[in-house]
């Protein structure tokens, strides 16, 4: 198994990728390759667990690539750590052969799996990379529409680069993150990609604290209706389409919370400000985690309108507290909620969007039952979906599989 990022006691992707060899590592032998960047973490874990773990370094900017070439020289040094793992897998194939390699991270197709060459059974992922923002929605970007625009040209020539056409071509099984990136990709490997959004709760996530009691309003109009937002506050998610939606009059009693920072945070509360919204959105900055639970219990909705994301872990921790959730019908939301656990809204067209928005938040504003509902089946969803059992239960017949063919 090879992760290029992988710590047990990190985040996001770090945690994803370790999560992936621990599960497998219940039932098969596994050897993990890795960096050392997270060396004395993997080494800990591993062990209790019997994984096998190598390290290999990533070579530094003296040798390949340089900081002054930005993305790309990361790239490119990304291609050489590749290099050397297969070098390392080749050597340990000779001495003990394996059944089979899966590369887990990087989640993206740019980064070339070329592992595939021991010529054993091979999967790749979960892979992203092919979502882009919707044609129509460049004015919610701000100055990084540009950056957007680029990004989407790339990656189509990136699907053109002889290491990702031979290792989509030699990958058995390909995990994506959504339909956005299937779509994406190549129409020749499409039967053989498998549909596997990334993300997974946490032990602590598993049992969330049930929420305090709330007195319900004498009538639903009479009572402020709370939307919440937790996450990076980055362009492609979009908080702007949420605002236009807010602008009108009609919703003068609904408040809007923005947990987190980043580079879109300014622009956002610029257009805020803009628009006299002031009163109706708050910005209360990057929140410590033992403070998001009482967050998550005090909203009534989440609001997740990412135009370009491959999963999303606030999506998935809000409907874990049984919280209503709203978002795009796009991308890694649109694979994580269905129609029975929350409320997914079109992109086909901006003004349409932003209308239907707004009716979602009229309609679960006044009908509290349908957000209990909703609530509960979210909770039920993240439990058979989005659990590591769920995810070790698919590795396992995937790999089984392959090697009854083999």
């Amino acid at each position: 198994m090879i992760a290029y990022a992988c710590n047990p006691e990190g985040g996001g992707e770090h945690w994803l990728g370790w999560g992936w060899a621990a599960e497998a590592a219940r039932q098969f032998t596994v050897h993990l390759v890795t960096t050392p960047n997270h060396q004395a973490q993997v080494q800990a874990h591993a062990q209790p667990l019997g994984i096998t773990p190598h390290f290999v370094a990533v070579p530094t900017p003296a040798v390949i690539g340089s900081r002054l070439f930005g993305a790309t020289g990361n790239w490119w040094r990304k291609i050489a750590w590749q290099r050397r793992v297969v070098q390392v897998a080749r050597e340990l194939h000779a001495r003990e052969p394996f059944q089979l390699v899966h590369q887990t991270t990087f989640h993206t197709f740019r980064v070339p799996f070329l592992a595939t060459r021991l010529n054993i059974p091979a999967v790749w992922g979960p892979i992203a990379g092919g979502e882009s923002v919707p044609p129509g929605f460049a004015r919610d970007l701000g100055a990084a529409r540009w950056g957007e625009r680029w990004r989407a040209w790339g990656n189509r020539l990136w699907l053109f680069h002889p290491a990702v056409r031979e290792s989509l071509r030699r990958s058995d099984v390909l995990f994506v993150s959504n339909r956005t990136t299937r779509a994406f990709l190549p129409p020749s490997v499409h039967p053989k990609c498998v549909v596997v959004p990334p993300n997974a709760l946490r032990a602590e996530q598993e049992n969330p604290p049930p929420p305090p009691p709330r007195a319900a309003p004498t009538r639903a109009s009479e009572d402020v209706f709370r939307l919440l937002y937790v996450g990076n506050c980055v362009a492609t998610r979009a908080l702007p389409l949420v605002f236009a939606a807010l602008r009108h009059p009609a919703f003068e009693t609904y408040r809007l919370t923005v947990v987190g920072g980043g580079p879109a945070l300014r622009c956002w509360q610029r257009r805020v400000d803009r628009w006299g919204l002031s009163a109706r959105v708050q910005f209360t900055g990057p929140v410590p985690r033992e403070r998001l639970a009482a967050l998550y219990q005090g909203a009534d909705a989440f609001v997740f309108p990412a135009l370009r994301d491959s999963g999303g872990s606030g999506l998935l921790e809000a409907m874990s507290f049984g919280l209503p959730v709203i978002c795009l019908d796009w991308g890694g939301p649109g694979e994580m909620v269905d129609a029975g656990s929350g409320v997914k809204i079109s992109v086909r067209n901006r003004a349409e969007t932003v209308a239907a928005l707004a009716a979602a938040f009229s309609r679960l504003k006044d009908l509290p039952e349908l957000r209990r509902l909703l609530g509960q089946a979210g909770q039920k969803r993240v439990r058979e979906h989005f659990r590591w059992d769920a995810k070790r239960a698919l590795l396992e017949s995937t790999y089984q599989q392959l090697l009854s063919r083999r």
